[in-house]
Formats: structure tokens, C-alpha cells, sequence
């Protein structure tokens, strides 16, 4: 008899301890943070602190100068949907200083009404300052990868010049400078020569398996009106540090060779005049002679079809299978040109294989990539030294609803 109400007591004792939720935190008290900035101070330190003895405390190696940008709820719904009013903006950035982003992260208790909350942070930027140096660009998302609250989906950028600049732009179309970010990053559908989005999660891997891989990289316009992706930020997988940047072309040259290139216009010359391919990826495939393991052979096959988006070669007749000849083999040709010139300066400036060939050989031939591995990228670099060609096939489908548009 007595079993019945010890075991009901106990389940009782047991609600109450564990009922609710003991982290819990209401809603309006949070600080949503949705976009960080990370760059390095503009100055040294204070020398008069050194005499203050500031130089016994234990600090971090490098600097950083932090930019969080806070949403403010209140100021979201404005009169007739206009991106602010005579209330103000509807976020604010605040910056903090100091050795570890841990540390200033609770700087902010004392400034911020609200504590910081990532789980809606969208955006990421590091200023080539930072990522340009030895092993920063890994050491500085350290604190974002540990983080619960952090989502793997927010997006990672390495800016040209400061970071905070771009959480600065005010978007004509867009209440939340980040919002506007994270929608632009997204354009490498319709845009070949933008890397798609590089993404924490994505990176993570990268930086733990020690592979080069490559990040957006964006810019703020002078008019603080909009923000600009422009090529690529090359990380080298060794020392997580950024090498160099591929322009705009080679960046879609590399989209060619890594089968990213979604859709894009390839411009073509024939008979001296220009056309303007519109073209899909349709199949990217990489075939290795390992043969010789000191000089490895790649064949990169590239699988590509659209339309003629624009045409300047009034004298071709688009209507003939031998014009519509000549405009693929003339995009072949281009295609041949861009992505050459990406693996010239990968191989030659960058010693860094962003492309996957090194990924490539452990899948497919792992007993030989488990005695080249260690040189691929170091040592030997027997990825400086591979032969890689590319094999672009091209099928004009569509040549548009007119032969000519004038006579």
C-alpha cells in the first residue's frame, strides 16, 4: 500500500525539479544578432597601459575589432512598408574591441540593453586584414563553430578593407543591411562569375580535413548604397590564410572546373564579331592519369548547353548548322581560355588546389594519394606540378527568335 503514494510523491519531487525550462529567456529580452564584423584595430595598443602594468595580464596574440549588428524589432513595421522612419533605423551596430571574440562578446553586456543571441545570425565577414594572416581565418570562426546558439548555414565572407563597412550600407530596397547581404550572396544562379555562397558549416570541413578552398568576397560601394561581390578570397588549407584573390573572370573559370557554374554568358568571337552564349552546366566530370605520380594528368569534361543570348555578327546566318558550329567551337575556345588562365594562377601563384584534384585522387585512387598526400599542397607540391586540361563540349539548342535584328 505504501508503494503507491512513495511513487507518486516521488514523481512530484521529480516535476518539480526538472518543469520548465531553467535557461529560459523571454523573447523581448533578447539581443537578435544577425550579422558580425570582424576586423583589426585601425591603431597599436596604448602604450600608457603597458605602465599600468596591463602587459602581466594574460592576451591573446592578435586584436580584433568586432561590429555586431542588433536587430530592433520596434522599428521593423513603419508607415507604408518604407524601409525607416522619422523613429529611426531598425538596427544598430555596435563595436567592441579586444583579443578574443569570447571576450568581447560579454563586453557587450555592458553596452547592449540585450544580450547577444546568434541563432539568427545570417552573415559572417572577416576583413582580408585578418584572413591575411597565418592561421587567423580558422582561429577567429573558432569562436563561432563552438557556439550552441550559432546555425552552420550562416554565410562567410572576406571583405576588401574593413568588414564593418558593409554592415554600414543602406540598402535602397531592404530595412536590415544584412538581409540585404545574405540576398545578394545568393545572385551565383544568374551570375557565373560569383562563387556560390560559402557557407560556416561547409568551411568547417574544409578547415578540418586541411584543404584550400575558396570564399566570396565582397566590397561596400563608395556611396554606401550597396554592397558588391568581386571574385574570390583563396584560403590555403596548410595555415587557414588567405593567399590572393581570383578576379571576376577566373572565379567563373574556377565555377567551370569545380562544376559550380550553374547558368552564365559565355562571350564567343566569331568572324571577329562578339556573341553571347547563355549557357546551363549540363556535366562536369574529372578523369587522372596516374601513370606518373610525380607528374599526375587531369582531364576536366565540361558539359555545357543554352541559346544565343545576343549576337554583334550581323553576316551570320544563325539559321545554319555550320554558323551555329562555329558559335560552340568559338565558346569552347573561351571556356579553354578562362578556366586555363584560373589553374595558371592557382598552380603558379597560389601553390593552393582549390579545385578538388587532391579530393579527386583520395577517392578514386587512395593507395597512391596515401603516398602523395603530405606533398600535395606542401613539401614536393605535386599538385604545382600536374598537367590539367579541359575538354569543354558546347550545344547551341536555341538560337532565338530571329536570324537578324537589323540588315
Amino acid at each position: 500500500m505504501l508503494k503507491t503514494p512513495v511513487s507518486v510523491l516521488f514523481t512530484l519531487v521529480l516535476l518539480v525539479l526538472t518543469a520548465g525550462c531553467w535557461d529560459r529567456v523571454e523573447i523581448d529580452e533578447r539581443g537578435f544578432v544577425i550579422g558580425v564584423a570582424i576586423d583589426v584595430p585601425r591603431t597599436s595598443h596604448n602604450p600608457e597601459q603597458r605602465k599600468a602594468g596591463v602587459e602581466k595580464k594574460l592576451r591573446g596574440k592578435a586584436r580584433y575589432v568586432v561590429t555586431y549588428q542588433f536587430v530592433v524589432p520596434s522599428k521593423l513595421q513603419s508607415a507604408g512598408g518604407s524601409k525607416s522612419s522619422a523613429s529611426g533605423q531598425a538596427y544598430l551596430n555596435l563595436t567592441s574591441e579586444g583579443d578574443t571574440l569570447f571576450d568581447i562578446d560579454k563586453q557587450l553586456a555592458g553596452r547592449a540593453s540585450r544580450f547577444p543571441y546568434y541563432e539568427h545570425l545570417k552573415v559572417i565577414a572577416i576583413s582580408d586584414k585578418v584572413a591575411g594572416n597565418d592561421h587567423e581565418f580558422a582561429r577567429v570562426l573558432d569562436f563561432f563553430l563552438r557556439e550552441s546558439e550559432m546555425r552552420r548555414s550562416a554565410k562567410v565572407f572576406v571583405t576588401a578593407g574593413e568588414a564593418r563597412s558593409i554592415l554600414n550600407v543602406e540598402p535602397s530596397n531592404e530595412k536590415l543591411p544584412v538581409m540585404y547581404i545574405n540576398s545578394v550572396s545568393e545572385n551565383s544562379v544568374k551570375n557565373a562569375s560569383i562563387l556560390p555562397e560559402t557557407k560556416l558549416g561547409d568551411i568547417h570541413e574544409q578547415l578540418l580535413s586541411q584543404r584550400s578552398f575558396v570564399v566570396q568576397r565582397m566590397m561596400s560601394a563608395e556611396d554606401r548604397h550597396e554592397v558588391k561581390l568581386e571574385g574570390a578570397a583563396v584560403i590555403r588549407g596548410e595555415n587557414s590564410q588567405m593567399v590572393g584573390v581570383l578576379g571576376p573572370e577566373e572565379t567563373e573559370g574556377l565555377n567551370l572546373l569545380t562544376g559550380k557554374f550553374r547558368t552564365g554568358n559565355v562571350k564567343a568571337e566569331v568572324k571577329k564579331k562578339l556573341v553571347v552564349c547563355d549557357l546551363t552546366m549540363k556535366k562536369r566530370t574529372i578523369a587522372a592519369d596516374v601513370s606518373d605520380p610525380q607528374h599526375i594528368r587531369f582531364t576536366i569534361r565540361i558539359e555545357a548547353e543554352g541559346a544565343i543570348g545576343e549576337s554583334y555578327a550581323q553576316s551570320l546566318d544563325l539559321f545554319k548548322r555550320k554558323s551555329v558550329d562555329m558559335v560552340e567551337q568559338a565558346a569552347e575556345r573561351e571556356i579553354v581560355r578562362m578556366t586555363k588562365a584560373t589553374v595558371r594562377k592557382l598552380q603558379r601563384d597560389f601553390q593552393a588546389d582549390v579545385i578538388g584534384l587532391g579530393a579527386n585522387l583520395q577517392q578514386n585512387h587512395y593507395k597512391l594519394w596515401k603516398q602523395i598526400g603530405d606533398h600535395w599542397e606542401k613539401g614536393q607540391r605535386y599538385f604545382t606540378q600536374c598537367e590539367i586540361r579541359v575538354e569543354p563540349r558546347v550545344i547551341i539548342r536555341r538560337t532565338g527568335t530571329v536570324d537578324h535584328s537589323n540588315r
